[in-house]
């Protein structure tokens, strides 16, 4: 028999005993540490819906012409032609617009060429340089034309060129308008007289391709598609309420006021102008203040089911003794359930909007709510955005627990601290285990060689004495 056999299990299962003495330790740091890390989840949570709730309030307490009780909305008779959208400086009523232009880009294209003949290249090999225009920026472009580039290649070289210089402030590019013809074609980046282009023909090349001809292209010979001639021939023309307006662009703001137009299509002589029509955005409205109740109940029941100990079974929330947030959502709910002295709406209830016993918020009458919103925006704004407001007051509430070194980020700090401690208490525990189990385990195995020597020694005295017949 070995020596680590004698005696082996009693003593490991002494050994093992006292390690799970030890370890117990351990175990309840790594509990605590458990829950600490919960918590912090927690309060992430509540981090991020509180926030979505300081959001959609932020949202309901503005005022003037950012206020969203102010919004309007714009219908058009033929929203193929022209739509509109409205601020909330826009008045309610109706307009009528007859498009009579589209703003264009400056277009111009080459003089046509087979795609595979060296027609340019034989001529106009070389760096050949230009400049264009556009507004108050000029762009420089250099070519490098290859003796032997086919046509299609040098008008390629030529696109890619201006492309590269302009970034955008010019369009252009070689196009194949038949299967063995090609152009080169070049455009504006912006509509209208404002991003007309002007070429400078340093080296003649321009005028080689017949980008630069006075008159209108046709099939075979370059020139203009769309040209400033001198009659706004590039510019969006409308008629509004019976005013001439002239614009660079489609999209047309502010030529009523508080109102963004966008051109879609032109009008034909003799069709009949198209009506727009602003009034208070009901549903809109109300939709925002559906997403601010939505979120107010998200924040204010999650906070419930974490702060509050259940009757029945006494589990606790892992909240539940924290003061802070115990204040909060007796706040909240204070807050939403507050009379306002500076509206004629001077609570939810007046307005269609309902709680339960359990503190949610929901709309209850629609048509009360969207009664309040059509007739008396004004007063619904000062309900919810005035000083005392239900919006306003509940942003300058959550601001203190959501912004950085607020309520939230502190206790978030302070578990993290914590739990940080713990892993140092957890490591170090762990460490003393490890060795003190070492230096048993040492201990145990001297003792049993000790042991097993004693026994020998008894085994081997115990022989004599039998043969000496003691």
């Amino acid at each position: 028999m070995s020596s680590n056999e004698i005696g082996s299990i009693s003593l490991d299962d002494f050994l093992n005993q006292y390690l799970y003495y030890l370890r117990d330790r351990v175990t309840s740091l790594e509990a605590e540490k458990s829950t600490l890390e919960v918590k912090s989840a927690v309060f992430a949570d509540l981090d991020s819906k509180l926030e979505a709730l300081q959001d959609a309030a932020e949202r309901l307490s503005q005022t003037g012409t950012s206020s969203i009780f102010r919004s309007k909305t714009v219908s058009s008779s033929d929203e193929t032609i022209l739509t509109a959208i409205a601020s909330g400086s826009a008045t309610e009523g109706s307009h009528t617009v007859f498009v009579t232009q589209l703003a264009r880009a400056h277009s111009v294209v080459s003089n046509r060429y087979d795609q595979d003949a060296t027609t340019l290249s034989s001529s106009n090999s070389g760096t050949k340089t230009f400049s264009i225009t556009v507004g108050d920026d000029t762009y420089d472009v250099s070519v490098t034309i290859s003796s032997g580039d086919t046509n299609e290649t040098v008008l390629t070289k030529i696109a890619t060129a201006i492309n590269d210089a302009t970034d955008g402030a010019v369009v252009a590019s070689c196009v194949l308008d038949t299967p063995t013809t090609c152009k080169l074609s070049i455009t504006s980046g912006s509509t209208g007289t404002a991003g007309k282009m002007t070429f400078t023909d340093t080296d003649g090349l321009l005028g080689i391709l017949g980008v630069t001809n006075a008159s209108q292209a046709t099939d075979t010979v370059g020139g203009y598609i769309y040209a400033d001639l001198g009659n706004n021939e590039l510019d969006a023309k409308l008629t509004v309420d019976g005013i001439n307006v002239v614009s660079s662009s489609n999209v047309v703001e502010n030529v009523i006021e508080g109102m963004t137009l966008t051109l879609l299509a032109e009008q034909e002589t003799g069709d009949s102008p198209i009506t727009l029509t602003t009034s208070i955005d009901v549903e809109g409205i109300k939709s925002e203040i559906e997403d601010f109740l939505s979120a107010y109940n998200d924040a204010f029941n999650y906070l419930v089911a974490k702060t509050s100990v259940d009757g029945t079974t006494y589990e606790r929330g892992i909240l539940s003794g924290d003061y802070p947030y115990i204040t909060l959502r007796t706040n909240m709910r204070q807050v939403m359930n507050a009379f306002v002295s500076s509206s004629s709406y001077s609570a939810l209830s007046q307005i269609g909007i309902s709680s339960t016993r359990s503190g949610s918020f929901s709309v209850s009458d629609s048509d009360t709510l969207e009664e309040a919103i059509s007739q008396d925006p004004e007063a619904l704004e000062e309900l919810f955005a005035g000083t005392d407001g239900i919006a306003t007051s509940l942003v300058s509430l959550l601001d203190g627990y959501t912004s950085p070194g607020g309520t939230i980020s502190s206790s978030r700090n302070a578990v993290s601290s914590k739990i940080d401690l713990l892993e140092d208490s957890i490591d170090r525990e762990q460490e003393y285990i490890r060795v003190r189990e070492k230096t048993l385990r040492d201990q145990f195995a001297a003792l049993q060689e000790a042991l097993y020597a004693l026994q020998m020694s008894q085994a081997v005295a115990n022989s004599y004495s039998s043969l000496l017949g003691m």
